[in-house]
This record gives structure tokens, sequence and C-alpha cells, in this order.
């Protein structure tokens, strides 16, 4: 069996799709062919942490470019920007001014308190106010 030369073939019989769809039977479908409906095999936890792994080096990165200060925060600090931008995205969170400018002067007790002084420790209270503890250490 050559599993490299079935693959070519799936994949071009069932083509790429970067976001979940129906197929033609109304099976909800996403990648090569992969279904994700409750009937089907959905993902593993193994794949779900790769994709995690993934999507957080990617926020790491785009944190790094978008505000290029935060490489000078602290540990704790830098990796709850991280956490932030991955939850809400990065548009979402660079509407977060003034917490944002209390992170990049190092006055990391007025940025928690700005967290915490938001819609967003409204709408998710335990992880805002995680977060706002570990900025604040």
């Amino acid at each position: 069996m050559n599993l490299s030369r079935i693959i070519d073939r799936l994949k071009f019989e069932e083509g790429y799709r970067a976001h979940a769809y129906h197929d033609h039977l109304g099976v909800l479908t996403i990648g090569y062919g992969r279904n994700i409906d409750q009937s089907g095999l959905g993902i593993s936890k193994k794949e779900a942490r790769i994709l995690l792994e993934n999507d957080v080096r990617r926020t790491e990165i785009e944190v790094e470019v978008t505000l290029p200060w935060s490489a000078d925060l602290q540990t704790a600090q830098r990796e709850t920007l991280i956490e932030l931008a991955f939850q809400m995205g990065m548009p979402r969170l660079l509407g977060f001014k003034k917490m944002l400018a209390a992170l990049e002067a190092g006055d990391y007790e007025t940025a928690a308190a700005e967290l915490m002084d938001s819609r967003y420790a409204t709408q998710t209270p335990g992880r805002a106010k995680r977060y706002a503890d570990k900025i604040a250490q």
C-alpha cells in the first residue's frame, strides 16, 4: 500500500476546505472530507492540541508584530496578553487602549484594573479576574 498515493488521490477527490461546510449529504465537514458532525469522527484531543499549538504560535507572532513592546514585558504579563489576543482576536484586544498603554508603561496594577473595568470582565468574569491577577503580579 502506498499511503502517499492514496492521500494524494483523496486530496484531489475530496478537495480542501479551511472552514466547516455541509457536504452533498448535509454532513458537517472540514479539511479534506473530515466528518465533524455528531455522527462523525470529530477531532481527537491530539488533533485539537495540534490546532491549539498552531493557533498560539500564530497569535504570539501577531502580538509581537502588532505590539513590539510586548517583548519587554515580564513573562506572566506577556503570556496573558497572548491569551487575551487568542481569545478575543487582535482587533478587539487593540480596543483595550488604556490597558495596553499601562502594560507598555509597566504599570501592571493599572493594566489589571483596566481589564476589570470592561465589558469583557462582565461577560467572562472568572477568566477576566484570573487574567487580571496574572497581569497584576
